[in-house]
């Protein structure tokens, strides 16, 4: 009894209030409960708060219930925050690489719960559905924009090194899948540009996303961009402190500090587990398959802040933005996949 005490207490509950019924009529998900669980944590103004952002827009919506889960990297929770969502919810979702093993174990313990697990692929299991983002094609456009800033501006804090960086959470294949397309994104602007790559080898600490990123500036990059969760708050204050620039992820990050983040590679978290849980609930998913979100999904793609922000993209970096985006789409422009 003493050991399933304190399973049960390891997991930190982050929001434990339930969904309100909606408003609008549409009683589809009311009485629904929904499990978020996350590897790592609230608040770190990306991936995480994406997903929170989507089951709190499905109770709006939907009128579900939902409690959050998290874990804080802290790997001896992993099956016991699954364990917990799945007692509580008939849909879990579960954010996050860390979890590969475990919700597959749980899933077969849980067979009546369905599973949303974000950021793989899995396939054959009824009550399991993956859903897997086309991240290589966002940050071929985050990629092409650093490129197009680094050599056809004179914004101040940009010189003419055709040096740019990323910072990456970890060496792992999401990761490189970013790593990836945005090398090429940059290449296809200038063949002969510059990207240095380093990996902070953790989504959680700020102080290595800075340490990391003040090497890179340090070496000549005009603008990096962070694809590295919490850590990656650390590349945006190595960016105030030495006049250079940014690119964040997964959310539009520029409020954060919009005079050094330029733009934001939108990864839409929160979207696919909100469409996921309509889904299940209008039995319209097909069970053990992988659901891919790609730039013809609006899944990926870039957000410039909001419109009183100082703009450093210009309207015709835009439009060729949104010219190369049409040809990925149509297949003129094959993206490569670190996958």
């Amino acid at each position: 009894m003493l050991t399933v005490s304190l399973a049960l207490s390891g997991c930190k509950k982050a929001n434990d209030v339930p969904g309100a019924s909606n408003n609008s009529g549409d009683t589809a998900g009311e009485g629904v409960k929904v499990g978020l669980v996350l590897a790592g944590g609230l608040g770190d103004r990306s991936f995480y708060d994406s997903s929170h952002e989507g089951v709190e827009k499905a109770k709006k919506d939907f009128g579900i219930e939902y409690k959050v889960y998290e874990c804080r990297n802290d790997s001896s929770l992993l099956n016991d925050q699954v364990v917990q969502a799945s007692q509580y919810g008939s849909i879990v979702a579960v954010v996050g690489f860390e979890f590969f093993d475990v919700v597959q174990d749980v899933a077969k313990e849980f067979p009546d719960v369905n599973y949303i697990y974000v950021d793989n692929e899995i396939e054959g299991m009824d009550n399991l559905i993956t859903v897997s983002y086309a991240e290589n094609e966002g940050a071929f456009l985050a990629g092409a924009l650093a490129a197009m800033l680094t050599t056809e501006t004179s914004i101040e804090g940009i010189d003419d090194s055709k040096l740019i960086g990323m910072v990456g959470g970890m060496d792992i294949p999401v990761i490189r899948n970013y790593q990836i397309g945005f090398e090429a994104g940059a290449k296809y602007i200038d063949s002969e540009i510059e990207i240095q790559t380093t990996f902070a080898e953790d989504f959680e600490d700020p102080a290595k996303g800075k340490e990391h990123a003040t090497v890179l500036y340090g070496r000549g990059a005009d603008i990096i961009f962070q694809a590295a969760g919490k850590t990656g708050e650390g590349v945006f204050e190595a960016a105030a402190e030495h006049g250079k620039y940014a690119i964040g992820v997964d959310s539009d990050q520029r409020y954060i500090n919009p005079n050094n983040i330029v733009a934001s590679m939108i990864k839409e978290v929160g979207k696919s587990i909100y469409e996921t849980i309509e889904k299940i609930q209008k039995d319209e998913v097909e069970k053990g398959k992988v659901v891919y979100y790609g730039l013809a999904q609006d899944g990926v793609g870039m957000a410039y802040g909001t419109d009183d922000m100082m703009q450093f993209a210009t309207e015709d970096m835009k439009n060729t933005l949104e010219d190369i985006k049409a040809k990925i789409i149509s297949g003129e422009i094959t993206v490569p996949t670190g996958k």
